[in-house]
């Protein structure tokens, strides 16, 4: 399995953002420091947003900081909210499942 480029940025800026500390971080700032696209960033950004991950202050001297604290944030449920499905086989699925085994699998219940 391999992450989408979304999940590694979400996860970056959630790592960027809290060694800032209290810090306000820009998205201008993180993607010159990760150097990847402001544009795909803010769309990370704003997932996290409306997740509540990541706090963004409006106005002129505005940015983000962690919407919560640190030890609360567990990576597990970050790669859940980017992630676009986990059907590592295919009966894990939600349609198209035509394997024949599935019904005395073990391999989803393992993988679960």
């Amino acid at each position: 399995m391999r992450l989408t480029a979304f999940s590694d940025y979400a996860l970056r800026m959630l790592m960027y953002a809290a060694s800032a500390g209290d810090r306000l971080v820009t998205i201008e700032e993180a993607a010159r420091t990760f150097n990847i696209s402001k544009t795909h960033l803010n769309k990370v950004a704003n997932t996290l947003t409306r997740s509540g991950y990541l706090k963004a202050i409006r106005g002129r001297s505005g940015g983000l900081v962690l919407g919560q604290r640190p030890e609360m944030i567990r990576i597990g449920d970050v790669v859940r909210l980017t992630e676009p499905d986990f059907a590592l086989v295919e009966c894990f699925a939600t349609d198209g499942n035509h394997c024949v085994l599935t019904a005395s699998c073990k391999l989803s219940g393992m993988f679960g």
